[in-house]
C-alpha cells in the first residue's frame, strides 16, 4: 500500500511539472536595442551571465554599448552574430563627464569604426546646461564620422524641451538617430514635432530604470490615451530596449558596483506589460521588426 502511495505522489509532481511547463507561454523573440555593460557591471556580472540573460528571454538582436567602450565586445566576442556593439565616446571610465573636450575621442572613434567591430555611436550623452553645447566640435565630428561610415547614433537628450533634439536632428538630416529614452520626460505634445520633422529619428523606447528614471506607464496600469495614440502614429520607428544600469540617475556611485543586469528580467516585464496592450501587429513590429529594419545593416555584415 505504501509503495502505491508512494507511486502516485510521484506520478502526480510529474504530471503537474508537466502541466507546468506547458502552461507556460514561450516569450516571443524580441530585439533589446539598449544594453550596457560597464566597467563596473563586469566586476560582478560576468559576459556569460549576461549573454544567459538575453537567451533565457529570447533576445535574438542586442545592442549593446559600454564604458569603456571595448568591454561591449566582451559580450559579441562570445560568437553570438546577434550582438551588436557600439562605440561611445567614453573609451576610459575617467572621461564620462568630460568626453567633450577630448580631441582624441574623434580619432578613436575613427579607429574603433575602421576597424570593422563596431556598428554605430553611442551612446551619447547630451544634458542641457551640462554639456556638450550643440556645436562642440567632438560632438560634430562624431556626426560626420556616422555620416561617413553610414552608422546610426544613440542618443540621450535630456532636456524638457522638444527643441533641443529638434535642431539637432534637423540641422543633420544625414544621419540616423537613435533617440533614447523616449517615454522618459517629453510626453507625445513634445515628442511629436521631432518625429515630424525629422524622419531620421526611430524612438528608442527604453527604461534606464522606470522606477527611478520615469515611465509613460504605471506598471499595473493602461497605456495612457494620448501615448496610445502616439505609438499607433509612430509604430513603424519604434523600437525598445531595457538599459539595465542602476543609478542612472546619480551619474556616478563610486561605492558600489552597477548591479543593474539582476534587474533585467525586471525591465523586460515592465516593457511586456505595455507591449501585450498593443494589436499583436503593432506589437510585433516595436518588439522586433523595426528594430530589424534600422540594424539591417551591422545585422548583414556581421554574418558574411
Amino acid at each position: 500500500m505504501w509503495r502505491r502511495m508512494i507511486l502516485l505522489l510521484v506520478l502526480g509532481a510529474v504530471s503537474l511539472a508537466g502541466c507546468q511547463s506547458v502552461s507556460q507561454p514561450e516569450r516571443p523573440p524580441f530585439a533589446d536595442i539598449h544594453l550596457h555593460y560597464n566597467w563596473d557591471q563586469d566586476e560582478i556580472y560576468t559576459p556569460e551571465q549576461a549573454i544567459n540573460d538575453l537567451r533565457e528571454h529570447n533576445v535574438v538582436l542586442a545592442v549593446v554599448s559600454s564604458v569603456p567602450s571595448d568591454f561591449a565586445l566582451k559580450l559579441s566576442e562570445l560568437g553570438e552574430d546577434w550582438i551588436v556593439p557600439f562605440y561611445t565616446p567614453y573609451y576610459d571610465a575617467g572621461n564620462r563627464l568630460n568626453w567633450f573636450y577630448d580631441e582624441k575621442v574623434v580619432d578613436k572613434a575613427r579607429e574603433a569604426l575602421a576597424s570593422g567591430k563596431f556598428y554605430g555611436l553611442g551612446e551619447i550623452h547630451l544634458v542641457a546646461g551640462a554639456g556638450p553645447r550643440r556645436d562642440n566640435s567632438v560632438f560634430l565630428g562624431l556626426l560626420s564620422l556616422a555620416k561617413e561610415y553610414n552608422v546610426p547614433v544613440n542618443i540621450h537628450t535630456d532636456s524638457s524641451r522638444y527643441e533641443y533634439m529638434l535642431s539637432i536632428c534637423e540641422q543633420h538630416p544625414e544621419v540616423r538617430f537613435q533617440w533614447a529614452h523616449v517615454g522618459g520626460i517629453l510626453q507625445p505634445e513634445a515628442i511629436t514635432p521631432v518625429m515630424e520633422a525629422c524622419p531620421n529619428v526611430w524612438a528608442d523606447m527604453s527604461a534606464r530604470d522606470p522606477w527611478h528614471y520615469g515611465d509613460f506607464v504605471k506598471s499595473n496600469e493602461s497605456i495612457p490615451d494620448d501615448w496610445r495614440e502616439w505609438i499607433h502614429r509612430f509604430q513603424d520607428r519604434i523600437m525598445v530596449g531595457t538599459d539595465p544600469v542602476s543609478g542612472g540617475h546619480e551619474v556616478y556611485i563610486w561605492h558600489e558596483a552597477d548591479d543593474g543586469w539582476d534587474h533585467y528580467a525586471r525591465l523586460y516585464n515592465y516593457h511586456r506589460h505595455w507591449l501585450d496592450q498593443l494589436s499583436p501587429e503593432v506589437e510585433k513590429k516595436i518588439r522586433l521588426t523595426n528594430a530589424r529594419h534600422f540594424f539591417d545593416y551591422a545585422l548583414q555584415k556581421m554574418n558574411q
